[in-house]
């Protein structure tokens, strides 16, 4: 591991308040090791610093020494939609049309790219739909692709499919963080990062809980399934009747 990394990795754990002062400072170097420069925007961006203009002012480093390297680019569409309230378009472009020789980094990239299309933002659920289903059709062994596809089926009151979405979700988290073996995620390591915030196959006890959360009671789709189908003839019906009456008129 790079000199710098074990270090920070060391003044975490010691919880030395000169963390973020080395951090920073490395800002005034140069290097040409692109995932250096990614490790030192995810640790600067975590709590408890969360200086997501330094962060991007790594993550620049990066892209300086190669402009389509997806990491870079994922990590800073996470620090654009979770610290500063969304992916600009023109980093939007770069990353719709960015396509590499792994399925997994091109899943990740669609998932990243469907966050611009949430109600909150383009309010465009078919492109939602589309990406975050491309993704899980690249990679079927993540987290986070199913439990937005699931939230937006929910949205839509296609109640049907939640559930099969949840279980997939859960099926695939692979380490579960708690209280007592939390330290274990390394502020400052790639892998830690896109395994939790991208991938979600490595996520906290509060996250899987809210998962299942969303995870629909029985009988409320068993009510789903009864009612719908009822409403529906009882439309058509009502429909067909109110048609004969402005013929006869």
């Amino acid at each position: 591991m790079n000199d710098i990394l074990t270090k920070i990795n060391t003044l975490s754990k010691n919880d030395d308040d000169a963390l973020y002062d080395f951090i920073s400072e490395q800002l005034t170097y140069e290097s040409n090791d692109i995932e250096l420069w990614i490790s030192l925007a995810i640790a600067i961006v975590a709590p408890p610093f969360g200086d997501e203009e330094k962060a991007i002012a790594f993550i620049q480093k990066a892209l300086a020494i190669d402009n389509n390297n997806p990491i870079a680019l994922i990590v800073l569409a996470h620090v654009y939609e979770y610290e500063l309230g969304g992916v600009d378009d023109m980093l939007l472009h770069q990353i719709q049309t960015l396509h590499t020789d792994s399925d997994e980094i091109n899943s990740m990239l669609k998932y990243v790219a469907s966050w611009s299309y949430r109600c909150h933002k383009k309010d465009d659920p078919e492109t939602e739909e589309k990406l975050l289903k491309e993704s899980i059709q690249l990679c079927d062994k993540y987290v986070w692709n199913y439990e937005h596809l699931a939230r937006l089926y929910f949205r839509q009151k296609r109640y049907l499919e939640v559930n099969s979405l949840i279980k997939k979700a859960l099926k695939n988290v692979k380490k579960i963080y708690t209280d007592e073996n939390i330290n274990e995620y390394r502020s400052a390591n790639i892998d830690d990062f896109i395994n939790s915030r991208i991938k979600g196959t490595h996520i906290t006890d509060s996250n899987v809980e809210f998962i299942k959360e969303e995870h629909l009671p029985i009988y409320i789709i068993t009510c789903y399934i009864i009612i719908i189908p009822i409403l529906n003839v009882y439309h058509r019906v009502k429909t067909l009747i109110l048609g004969s009456m402005n013929i006869e008129e």
